[in-house]
C-alpha cells in the first residue's frame, strides 16, 4: 500500500468512527455534507493564511503588523487540516486514491501543457 492509499484509508477509517456516512441518508444529506466540507475548506485556508507573514510589512508591501511571523510547523499541520477535509470531498463521491492519482495526473499535464501554448 503506498502513502496515499494508506492516507485515504485512515480518513475513511475515521468517518466511519464519526459515523458520517451512516448520516448521509439521501441526496440532499450528500450536498449538505459536501457544503460543510467546502465551508471547512474555506476556513482551512483562511488558517493557513494567518500562520505566514500576510500582515507583515517586511514580507508584504502593504503590511501593517510588523510583529507578525511565518510559524512554519503551524503552516504545516494547517495544510493537513485542509487535505482531511479534500480527502472527505473525496470519499463522499466514492473517489480513491487511485482515481484521485489518476485524475491529479491528467490535470497536471493539463496544466503543463496551457503553460507551454501561454495560456
Amino acid at each position: 500500500m503506498d502513502k496515499l492509499d494508506f492516507m485515504f484509508n485512515l480518513q475513511t477509517e475515521l468517518q466511519n468512527k464519526l459515523g458520517t456516512w451512516e448520516k448521509i441518508k439521501d441526496e440532499s444529506d450528500r450536498q449538505k455534507f459536501v457544503n460543510q466540507m467546502i465551508l471547512a475548506i474555506h476556513e482551512e485556508t483562511v488558517e493557513i493564511m494567518k500562520e505566514t507573514g500576510y500582515k507583515n510589512p517586511d514580507y508584504v508591501k502593504f503590511g501593517w503588523k510588523k510583529g507578525q511571523q511565518w510559524n512554519l510547523q503551524k503552516y504545516k499541520e494547517e495544510i493537513i487540516d485542509l487535505f482531511h477535509f479534500v480527502m472527505n470531498l473525496c470519499l463522499v463521491v466514492d473517489m480513491n486514491s487511485t482515481e484521485f492519482y489518476k485524475i491529479y495526473c491528467e490535470k497536471n499535464n493539463i496544466n503543463h501543457k496551457r503553460k507551454e501554448s501561454n495560456y
